[in-house]
């Protein structure tokens, strides 16, 4: 039986999940046009559940300790993360909120192995609160 792919309805979900593994699971995040913040529920972003993050301590004023759970990739439970100014834009994994080049954020310290939630931040506004 031939199927003509170009109509079949599960198609959009199948093309999804394959992008999805793709991106080794972390969701294409669309760049905002307009100078506001956009946050992740606004993009629709639903591919998967978000993970757990707890903020457990601040070990130094530009030091945080994380607990970091992802059903889907990796569990952290006391992981160190450093405040900087970040080089690149991005989404704040703590509020969805949107990361501007130059925006103070914490992200997890690089040590070998990498981890593998190594390329997200949280903005720092959500950590010293």
């Amino acid at each position: 039986m031939h199927m003509d792919l170009a109509s079949d309805p599960t198609r959009e979900g199948w093309l999804r999940t394959v992008s999805w593994l793709g991106n080794g699971g972390v969701a294409e995040v669309p760049r905002s046009t307009r100078g506001g913040r956009m946050t992740v529920a606004d993009a629709g972003l639903t591919l998967r559940p978000a993970p757990t993050i707890h903020v457990l301590d601040r070990p130094t004023p530009r030091t945080a300790a994380i607990s970091w759970s992802d059903p889907g990739s990796c569990h952290y439970g006391y992981q160190i993360w450093d405040m900087a100014p970040t080089k690149r834009a991005g989404v704040c994994v703590l509020s969805g909120t949107e990361i501007l080049i130059g925006d103070m954020v914490y992200t997890p310290r690089a040590d070998e192995p990498t981890p593998i939630n190594a390329g997200v931040m949280i903005a720092a506004a959500y950590v010293d609160a």
